[in-house]
């Protein structure tokens, strides 16, 4: 499936969707790349150059940086914060917006949003499956991945596991961050990652974390799927370990379809 069909059937299935307007769920699951031949060119031109790494003094900060987001989130097994996710899609004019609660368990390897706006929807990502849960219409998606890689690399963000984020990317950028309006630092810096690894690339062609700079706390995660696609994840009002926390496993009512979805063979 390409690109413009997996924005159109999701906007069509209503998934986050606004009345009357396309939107696309959290994390939507990586497809295989088109086979096209610039595509397949460049692809191949950056997997032999490689990433070009950043200023020793700027491997050396963000390694800082990562250090101090690992010494707050590590030890938690558990991450819940209010999220608000923003996709820029070169298929669209505006970014494609949806906000509610997120949910990371350390010990299972999962994900969940729980959008709330603009249409309730569950979204559920592990390493090897995407589940999008649609209650207004008792229907479940279930997308088996082809490979744990995007999800490996967003558990790792998120719960600050730096050592393998620093094995499967290198450090191309540290920026401080400046307010839009004017101009002025927000005591928040954006690490910027790129694969290391053909394997992380095929997936992920970049990862950001934006932090703040005096503790190290998350504020945002961002990547930039294989098609170039740019998904954002804000996280505000962070808890870690809560005295409760939503199931990390999707609650579905007697009744649901589950549509099952998976990866085409190599070459086909």
């Amino acid at each position: 499936m390409n690109r413009l069909a997996i924005v159109a059937a999701f906007a069509l299935a209503g998934a986050a969707g606004l009345a009357g307007q396309s939107q696309e769920p959290p994390a939507t699951p990586p497809s295989t790349p088109s086979s096209t031949q610039p595509a397949a060119a460049s692809q191949a031109q950056a997997q032999t150059q490689g990433p070009k790494p950043a200023s020793a003094a700027e491997v050396a900060r963000a390694e800082a940086l990562l250090r101090l987001h690992a010494e707050r989130s590590q030890r938690a097994k558990i991450l819940v914060a209010d999220y608000v996710q923003r996709r820029t899609t070169e298929l669209l004019k505006e970014p494609l917006v949806s906000k509610g609660r997120f949910l990371f368990r350390r010990e299972s390897g999962v994900v969940v949003f729980f959008a709330a706006e603009p249409r309730p929807s569950v979204v559920r990502l592990a390493e090897r499956v995407y589940e999008v849960h649609r209650p207004q219409k008792k229907q479940v998606e279930r997308f088996h991945l082809d490979g744990p890689e995007l999800a490996r690399s967003l558990f790792a963000a998120v719960g600050g596991d730096s050592a393998p984020l620093l094995r499967d990317f290198v450090v191309i950028g540290v920026v401080d961050v400046a307010a839009a309006a004017d101009g002025k630092p927000t005591g928040t810096v954006q690490v910027q990652l790129a694969p290391r690894t053909p394997s992380v690339a095929a997936r992920v062609r970049s990862l950001d974390l934006t932090l703040q700079a005096a503790d190290g706390l998350l504020r945002e995660v961002a990547y930039r799927d294989h098609s170039g696609d740019r998904v954002a994840i804000e996280l505000n009002g962070i808890e870690l370990d809560p005295k409760t926390a939503p199931a990390a496993d999707l609650v579905v009512e007697p009744g649901t379809a589950v549509l099952e979805h998976r990866p085409k063979p190599a070459g086909s």
